[in-house]
């Protein structure tokens, strides 16, 4: 009697078994093609302002391993807007700082920014989250016709997620 109790406890580990080694190998194979990799789960973005818009961005490697962020600001305050620096920041450290920039961006008008990150340690697939601060002087009519004078700059600030990439030739 207590044979048959010891085959059906046999059998029923080995049901299970089996059952779990499957379940094993699945997860394995799951994780071997990075559907488990939170990286894909997390969204890119580029957000200023309503009026002042980040269109695109991209974050890459360049060929010396250093990273270069580029995005795209569209103007659409309703008048010329005169861009005097660029601050980009990670959560710990600015990465980057320019207040030396004299780039016009008229009104309606889309403008490519580059610059270098020589202060970010990433690599390729990282996701990196950076705090973007611009400096500009608004060239409205009614305060800076011209836009040569110097007039009170404004700052706004915007935030990018980005996927790190290798640069494409």
């Amino acid at each position: 009697m207590s044979a048959k109790k010891g085959q059906a406890a046999m059998e029923y580990l080995m049901t299970y078994g089996w059952a779990i080694v499957v379940l094993v190998v699945v997860i394995a194979a799951l994780m071997a093609t990075g559907a488990f990799n939170p990286s894909y789960l997390i969204a890119e973005e580029c957000t200023l302002q309503p009026d002042l818009s980040c269109t695109g961005h991209v974050l890459y490697l360049d060929t010396s391993g250093t990273p270069q962020l580029e995005f795209r600001i569209s103007n659409g305050l309703g008048y010329d807007m005169r861009l005097t620096g660029v601050t980009v920041t990670t959560s710990d450290q600015v990465v980057y700082e320019d207040t030396s920039y004299n780039m016009i961006v008229p009104q309606g008008e889309t403008q490519i920014i580059e610059m270098p990150l020589d202060g970010m340690l990433t690599y390729k697939d990282e996701v990196e989250r950076m705090r973007v601060g611009l400096t500009y002087i608004s060239c409205a009519p009614e305060v800076n016709p011209d836009c040569l004078s110097s007039g009170p700059e404004h700052t706004i600030s915007g935030r990018i997620v980005a996927h790190t990439a290798e640069e494409t030739s």
